[in-house]
């Protein structure tokens, strides 16, 4: 472990990802001392300017036992107030509250029957119908003739779904024309036990995420973001999101874990028809997600929040954001584009695949080696333009946007603040931007 050079006021785990990466960002924003723990050395946070302390821990799930002590160690000698899970390792944490309960640390996170009850699929989808909240027709089949029945009732597309899966994994679509055999096969060969997943009906509609604070079943914070690309058809993380509201589908995100009393972060899937105004609950996840940092971005800080929240107990209700804020998860993208990277048929397109590789090299090296100069790198290479084309962009001359990129000068306050306002204006990464603004 490093030692640290400040008073440590948060504990992070498993901050190897982007997820990690925004809670850190998030808090160390704020002014807070933050000490990251990671299971390996190649995680973006791990790297970062806002770690006052970092350390390293056993993969939880290699060995939870491992885990646990390692972070027992890391409470002791950090000495931090509030202790916050970024990933699935609340699961872990969870279930082990009571060896953490003379470490003087508050971890707010709820109770391991709680977290089962919501990330378990079938489960959830009793506590949203107790809940009244919609959900699409749905069986837990005990038998292929249940699933051939319920298919052929419906009439339509259909999907399964493991009781305990993330993101599309354990995700399968049935188009309703498969036979018995096919049907049997996609069981068998994906592993899938009779009793341990779930067949919907399929629903069209627009994917939105209703993210919560709760305290002990009370709304502290709500912030709704919409998908506008996700990384594959069946569903996943997306890759380009916009801050939104609707009513509709944040009270029955409050609805639902209220239900539960549940206490910390989550966030719940909906698919929304804009034409009907038809809403159904998909999937709960109750820790920390993909896109919280579009959320921080946009005035809901979560993690500081959380913080906040520990530390006093409450904190005052957060509902107000900016609307229409836009994030792209360049890594995202690149994964599905690189996917079909021999279907590239012109250059240009080619062209544009390397520079957002390149692009995203210099954004998630985020808060390791960023400059100004850098920073304006990564918006002309976001954007596709020169520097000739930003400098006119700009109305200020070509070497002035050579200087910057070089680092042979910075720009003054007036001239930064413009420049953050091109970026918005053109809906630049938020990952850059932020990086800009923490300059």
């Amino acid at each position: 472990m490093d030692n640290q050079k400040n008073k440590i006021d948060v504990l992070l785990t498993n901050a190897w990802d982007r997820i990690g990466y925004n809670v850190l960002r998030g808090l160390a924003g704020k002014g807070l001392n933050v000490a990251l723990g990671t299971d390996n050395y190649l995680g973006m946070a791990y790297y970062s300017h806002y770690c006052s302390a970092k350390f390293i821990h056993s993969n939880y799930k290699l060995s939870e036992k491992n885990f646990i002590e390692d972070v027992t160690n890391a409470i002791q000698k950090f000495q931090a107030s509030v202790y916050i899970p970024t990933g699935e390792e609340v699961f872990a944490v969870s279930r082990n509250l009571e060896h953490f309960k003379n470490l003087n640390i508050k971890i707010p996170v709820s109770d391991i029957n709680t977290l089962e009850k919501l990330n378990n699929k079938i489960l959830s989808y009793e506590v949203a119908k107790s809940a009244e909240v919609p959900v699409p027709d749905t069986i837990v089949p005990q038998t292929l003739d249940e699933i051939i029945s319920f298919i052929k009732q419906s009439g339509r597309r259909a999907v399964i779904k493991k009781g305990w899966s993330r993101s599309a994994q354990g995700v399968f679509i049935l188009n309703g024309d498969e036979n018995e055999n096919v049907i049997r096969k996609m069981i068998s060969g994906n592993k899938l036990e009779f009793g341990k997943f779930i067949v919907q009906r399929y629903v069209s509609g627009e994917t939105y995420g209703v993210s919560l604070l709760m305290n002990k079943g009370e709304p502290r914070a709500i912030f709704t973001h919409k998908r506008l690309r996700e990384i594959i058809k069946s569903g996943g993380p997306s890759t380009l999101r916009v801050s939104t509201k609707n009513h509709l589908l944040e009270e029955y995100a409050v609805k639902l874990l209220s239900r539960v009393k549940f206490h910390g972060v989550a966030m719940i899937e909906f698919k929304y028809d804009e034409r009907t105004k038809q809403a159904w609950f998909i999937e709960v996840n109750p820790r920390f997600w993909g896109s919280v940092g579009l959320a921080v971005n946009a005035g809901v800080n979560f993690p500081y929040f959380l913080y906040k929240m520990a530390i006093n107990g409450d904190v005052e209700p957060v509902l107000n954001y900016r609307e229409g804020i836009k994030a792209k998860w360049l890594l995202g993208d690149i994964s599905a584009i690189t996917k079909n990277i021999f279907s590239v048929k012109t250059i240009s397109e080619f062209k544009k695949l390397l520079n957002a590789i390149a692009c995203a090299i210099i954004i998630y090296c985020g808060g390791v080696f960023m400059s100004f100069g850098d920073i304006v790198k990564a918006v002309r290479m976001y954007l596709g333009i020169t520097q000739e084309q930003l400098a006119r962009d700009l109305n200020i001359s070509f070497s002035t946007i050579n200087r910057w990129e070089n680092g042979r000068t910075i720009p003054s306050r007036l001239a930064k603040m413009r420049f953050v306002e091109y970026c918005l204006q053109r809906n630049v990464d938020n990952a850059i931007i932020a990086e800009l603004k923490d300059l």
